[in-house]
């Protein structure tokens, strides 16, 4: 699959974002835009009603977020208290919204994804797909609340319900929500925590319920659930660097399909920008800093050999190819090329090569190439990966994810 696209020489880290404050929405719409800004609106599904049955409408879950084989699905529910109200009042809305009402619906949504052939969701870029035909490994179950302020602090402690059908299921007030999107910025980094949470609660089922949800961030930073929860990790998640510039590569994300030319079906994008949604931060600074080198490079009008990289926890490698002047008229076959090459040199199922060439005035042609399929031997490609030294070494190396600031 190819697709073009065009870039400024400064590839800036975030749009400013202005979500969840504003008073004319819902407190349902706000979600809806935060996970959008967050997490793209590629992945990111917010009217969800869809017929289970031809003659019956049904609503899948309040909000989705699904990237491959990630899905999140989230129950949103916010009190709107009378004008006089009491503890025990809020303490009663809390069991029979949060923890009963909510948890049905979770529990209809793990159903239909069981039972129905086709569940034909829209997503924010006003995109078509089927979940039903999605192959899940990660699910994770969310319910986010917007409490009264008299909501008593053993419902805001609750940080779970464990149903006999659904498994555990996230219970997260809203400033906690709004707390992981502004601190686990990337797709993957939220499913990876809630994986990480469920482990702490499964390991720590008691115990969680005194730690605030920011020490649980923390311990998620630090990387390890087989340590009691405690409030020592706040210490990890205050002092976590973000380094946004570094890593944060939304900025190309979100106007990929604004700047994209392709011939093939206007959705054929999306697996460029999944792979590249799919990596954490780690993986990012990673990404753009090869990225940001072939960039250098031509703009320079200078040869360089490919950058590449590969990450084996999403299976997907990746190649940078700088392209100098007399290279522009032929660089589509450079492209196919390199990158089928650095997908057979790894043994890899998947691929995206990307070449840059400049304009000279500060804007860049980018071309994009994403092969997906199974490796084999192929004797042609052998000889030539053997007669011409195309790619630099490749060495192994342990990138850890975050980094912390020192105290003082």
């Amino acid at each position: 699959m190819l697709s073009r696209s065009q870039v400024k020489r400064n590839i800036r880290a975030q749009d400013s974002l202005t979500c969840g404050d504003n008073k004319t929405m819902s407190f349902e719409d706000n979600i809806a835009a935060l996970n959008e800004a967050f997490f793209f609106r590629e992945f990111t599904f917010a009217k969800n009603t869809f017929r289970p049955k031809p003659q019956n409408e049904g609503e899948f879950a309040d909000n989705v977020i699904w990237l491959d084989d990630i899905l999140v699905v989230y129950q949103i529910k916010e009190r709107n208290a009378p004008t006089v109200t009491t503890v025990e009042l809020e303490e009663r809305w809390f069991t029979n919204n949060v923890i009963g009402e909510a948890k049905r619906q979770i529990r209809n949504t793990l159903e239909y994804l069981k039972i129905c052939p086709e569940i034909h969701l829209k997503n924010q870029r006003g995109h078509v797909f089927d979940l039903a035909t999605a192959n899940l490994k990660d699910l994770h179950k969310v319910i986010i609340y917007l409490p009264h302020s008299f909501l008593p602090q053993k419902c805001l402690s609750r940080k779970y319900y464990r149903s006999s059908t659904a498994g555990i299921i996230h219970l997260l007030p809203a400033h906690d929500y709004l707390g992981l999107c502004q601190t686990l910025i990337t797709p993957a980094e939220l499913a990876d925590y809630l994986k990480f949470r469920e482990e702490l609660i499964t390991n720590w089922e008691k115990i969680v319920l005194d730690v605030p949800e920011q020490a649980l961030v923390g311990q998620y930073l630090v990387g390890d659930s087989s340590i009691e929860p405690s409030e020592k990790f706040l210490e990890a998640f205050k002092t976590l660097k973000q380094d946004d510039a570094d890593w944060n590569m939304s900025g190309i994300i979100r106007i990929f399909a604004e700047r994209i030319t392709t011939e093939n079906p206007v959705t054929n994008y999306y697996p460029i920008v999944t792979e590249v949604a799919k990596l954490k931060r780690s993986e990012l600074r990673e990404f753009k800093t090869r990225l940001v080198l072939s960039m250098q490079k031509a703009e320079k009008n200078e040869f360089a050999q490919p950058y590449r990289i590969a990450f084996p926890r999403t299976g997907c490698g990746f190649v940078f190819i700088p392209v100098t002047k007399d290279l522009v008229e032929i660089r589509i076959n450079g492209l196919k090329n390199l990158t089928l090459a650095h997908k057979y040199d790894l043994k890899l199922e998947k691929c995206l090569g990307i070449s840059v060439a400049s304009d000279g005035a500060g804007w860049f042609l980018i071309d994009w190439c994403f092969i997906e399929s199974p490796w084999e031997p192929d004797q042609e490609i052998e000889r030539f990966l053997k007669d011409n030294n195309l790619f630099r070494q490749l060495k192994v190396d342990q990138i850890p994810v975050y980094s912390f600031e020192r105290n003082s």
